[in-house]
């Protein structure tokens, strides 16, 4: 599964809109309004900021959990990024610019040392996993958290449509089928990891070691 980088886009309503239509137009991006991510939600890839729809004690909040959405700022006037702020685009600007920031920054498509892409796996080695259509919305829900817990609830309901208090063991045989093709020991598994109450990627080396 090829993952679009999911975009948040927080300005007036007519440049909103404008950036919407412009970005949907590429057909690569799936597209967030308003907020950058409320409470359970997963973050977005990147975020679009008009200056004067930009909360910096969000941004800071957003920093301190280690969220690793990439923050685009739009200002009146040229300017160093403030901090909370990747990258600041000055009026008048190009949209081709902005889909240049967007471009630059990591996909969302990494599982430790695989490569996630096209419904498989695929090891440093050159080797191939291939997935199931479940396994590969699991990851790519995953994915989008950025290395955040998702809770048991919300795999079901945004990979299966189930709805809250549902009995099943569905996921965690997903989960074990998953980490028996991810990890070197499924018992002890250093990508797919096991939070209170959900799962979550390990993001790098270091929290994967944790």
């Amino acid at each position: 599964m090829q993952l679009p980088r999911t975009i948040s886009i927080a300005a007036d309503p007519q440049l909103r809109m404008t950036l919407v239509e412009q970005f949907a137009a590429l057909g690569r991006y799936a597209l967030r309004e308003g907020r950058i991510a409320a409470p359970g939600e997963a973050w977005p890839d990147a975020a679009i900021l008009d200056e004067a729809h930009c909360g910096r004690e969000a941004l800071a909040d957003v920093r301190r959990q280690g969220r690793r959405t990439f923050i685009v700022l739009i200002a009146d006037a040229p300017k160093s990024p403030p901090a909370g702020v990747d990258a600041v685009v000055a009026r008048p600007f190009r949209f081709t610019e902005l889909v240049a920031l967007i471009d630059s920054t990591p996909p969302a498509g990494s599982v430790g040392p695989y490569r996630f892409d096209a419904g498989e796996l695929r090891a440093p080695s050159g080797a191939r996993l291939k997935l199931t259509e479940k396994e590969s919305a699991i990851l790519a829900r995953l994915a989008r958290a950025h290395g955040a817990a998702v809770s048991r609830e919300a795999l079901l309901r945004d990979v299966w449509g189930y709805g809250p208090n549902m009995s099943t063991r569905t996921l965690e045989t997903h989960i074990h089928r998953l980490r028996r093709k991810l990890e070197s020991s499924p018992g002890r598994p250093r990508w797919l990891k096991t939070e209170s109450g959900g799962y979550r990627l390990a993001a790098r080396e270091e929290d994967a070691a944790s």
